[in-house]
């Protein structure tokens, strides 16, 4: 009995060890890492007569942890948009001679979604910023998070502004370093229309943001 007793103990204590070994295992340490993006598009306005420099600023925020001890691959499980701002600058001719020209009225719209263009990625929002489905330069009709401002004022540059963190897309994928896989990003859609007096010209440009996980 005693000998059955010893076996039963020993068994029972490998069980827990192993159980705890595998607990162990699972549990992962995540991290928010947060680093800041830039992306400028420039067009020329046959009609008005004017260049527009439009800026994309901010920072991107996201989750991740390794995907197994000792790997410097990680696993990325959020992607979000801290203080996202657009700014446009009106200018005479494009290039850094150009000088400030004034517009009467302009509307900025800059529309983020997942940088491979799937639908099924979760996008959570919060004011000013919505989501809702939108036609892409990329990809037809996704989710996106976006925001849409109309200015009537005259002036030679116009800026939205966006407190806190307004976007999130919530999706996990790999990461490494390696070049072409060491990049987090999102894709953005700048869309701005100028207006002097009854005349307008309107733009959009697509780019990656992005930024270096490692």
């Amino acid at each position: 009995m005693a000998g059955k007793k010893r076996v039963l103990t020993v068994a029972l204590l490998a069980l827990m060890t192993l159980v705890g070994a595998t607990t162990q295992a699972q549990a992962v340490t995540k991290t928010w890492s947060s680093k800041p993006y830039g992306v400028t598009f420039t067009s020329w306005s046959q009609d008005l007569q004017k260049c527009l420099v439009v800026t994309l600023t901010g920072n991107t925020e996201y989750l991740w942890w390794y995907k197994r001890a000792g790997s410097r691959e990680k696993w990325v499980e959020k992607v979000r948009l801290k203080a996202p701002k657009m700014t446009m600058v009106i200018k005479g001719q494009c290039g850094r001679h150009g000088a400030p020209k004034k517009l009467s009225d302009a509307e900025l719209s800059q529309r983020f979604y997942d940088s491979g263009c799937k639908t099924s990625t979760a996008v959570t929002v919060s004011f000013p910023f919505a989501v809702g489905v939108t036609p892409t330069q990329q990809c037809g009709r996704i989710n996106t998070a976006k925001r849409s401002t109309r200015y009537s004022s005259d002036s030679a540059s116009y800026v939205q502004s966006n407190s806190g963190r307004p976007a999130t897309f919530s999706k996990t994928f790999g990461v490494a370093p390696i070049s072409g896989r060491d990049m987090v990003c999102v894709r953005s859609d700048a869309v701005y229309t100028a207006y002097v007096g009854s005349r307008s010209d309107s733009f959009a440009k697509t780019a990656n943001v992005c930024v270096k996980a490692y």
